[in-house]
């Protein structure tokens, strides 16, 4: 081959190049992050959950999440006042189950985690308006709770050290649906419905 057609590849391999740069920088140039969807409220009251559920001390947890979800998205104002908001949150602990995941190899009575699910009912108030965005949605929220230690001997004092395990697990285990429910409660209220 000869030096023009060496330029002559070498030019056709940067003008390809260029035309695959270009396509790929003009197909981005319109992408927006988020979602154009306006939010019809400025502000809201987000009343403490209820909890008619048997999860435990779930109520004050999931509330603090709920607050802090909100604050850190920061698309609409949280306020302390019912009657300054323009929407209230309504949030009920409906229903807290638990089911053993997997047994102990030498007593298959004892489990050695959980899964566990939160739900909870999720209602949104217009106040200007005075009705409902929306009314009594379901929310759901799963982890799992690891106990034990797998090389302890499951007698005398292990026996009770895996009682308090179970008990740190649990709250472990409720901080982290907490901040999955208040993730999906926060997404449900702040999204086109």
């Amino acid at each position: 081959m000869n030096t023009t057609s060496h330029f002559s590849l070498a030019r056709a391999l940067i003008g390809l190049v260029s035309i695959v740069v270009l396509s790929l920088l003009n197909g981005c140039a319109n992408y927006h992050l988020g979602t154009s969807a306006q939010i019809p409220f400025k502000s809201i009251y987000i009343k403490p959950a209820t909890n008619h559920s048997f999860a435990p001390q779930a109520q004050p947890i999931v509330s603090a999440q709920i607050r802090e979800t909100f604050i850190r998205d920061a698309r609409v104002k949280l306020v302390a006042n019912q009657a300054d908001a323009d929407a209230v949150l309504y949030v009920d602990l409906t229903d807290y189950n638990r089911s053993a995941g997997s047994r102990n190899s030498t007593d298959t009575a004892i489990a050695n985690n959980f899964y566990i699910r939160l739900t909870a009912e999720v209602s949104l108030f217009d106040q200007s308006k005075g009705n409902y965005l929306f009314q009594q949605r379901s929310i759901q929220a799963d982890t799992n709770a690891y106990i034990g230690n797998p090389y302890a001997d499951n007698t005398g004092a292990d026996a009770d050290n895996q009682i308090i395990s179970y008990q740190q697990s649990e709250r472990q285990a409720m901080e982290q649906l907490a901040r999955e429910i208040a993730r999906k409660i926060t997404d449900q209220v702040l999204s086109p419905w």
